[in-house]
């Protein structure tokens, strides 16, 4: 990691890792607060215009295994950029974007209504909600750098997926090697494939899970 990086990588993890500690409750609260004042501009990381977010989308949609898929889930949607690539991609499934931003969902059901999409939003906090039943496949992307608890977040996301279904993690490197790790242990999970990913010197990795047991 470049030496100019290290530092806002550093004290990032500090920052989310006490916010972790606060207890589910003001968690919540805090990252509510946070990321609805994040999204205070649209599209706030650039992710609509970013080559690399859009090499970055189409390796993930490219590592979801072949399957006839009937509910997807998009944790951690933002203002729905890649939940709309889902849904094209997988036009016979109902498509699912959750986020804790109000701002962020006002944005993305928007851009489905101008868009003509048939996914749909909805306020979700990963680690208190219940996303409405169990999903054959999940996206994580980009987020369990904030949540911190790994392990719980883990088993969040195996309980929100159907027996067989399927879950695609992609996360920047080198953090995605640890945050990943906390799946590669979880038993009701077992990986299915996992690729590293690279567009203009920026990395990420791809990891796919199977749920092994109900």
């Amino acid at each position: 990691m470049p030496a100019d990086e290290a530092q806002p990588n550093r004290v990032h993890r500090l920052l989310f890792g006490a916010i972790s500690r606060t207890g589910p409750k003001v968690q919540a609260r805090l990252l509510r607060h946070y990321f609805d004042l994040w999204h205070i501009r649209a599209d706030p990381w650039g992710v609509s215009a970013d080559p690399y977010e859009r090499h970055k989308y189409t390796t993930t949609l490219e590592q979801v295994p072949e399957g006839s898929y009937r509910r997807i889930l998009d944790v951690g949607c933002s203002e729905g950029t890649f939940t709309l690539l889902a849904s094209a991609a997988f036009p016979q499934a109902e498509t699912v974007g959750g986020d804790i931003s109000t701002r962020a969902l006002r944005r993305a059901r928007a851009e489905a209504a101008r868009t003509g999409s048939t996914a749909r939003f909805i306020r979700f906090d990963l680690l208190a909600d219940d996303p409405g039943g169990r999903f054959d496949l999940v996206f994580c992307g980009e987020v369990l750098y904030y949540l911190g608890q790994t392990e719980t977040v883990a088993d969040r996301l195996a309980r929100a997926m159907e027996p067989g279904g399927h879950l695609v993690l992609t996360h920047s490197r080198p953090q995605a090697r640890l945050l990943h790790t906390y799946f590669d242990a979880h038993p009701g999970l077992a990986s299915v494939s996992e690729v590293d990913g690279e567009h203009d010197g920026r990395f990420y990795s791809v990891s796919v899970y199977t749920r092994t047991a109900a």
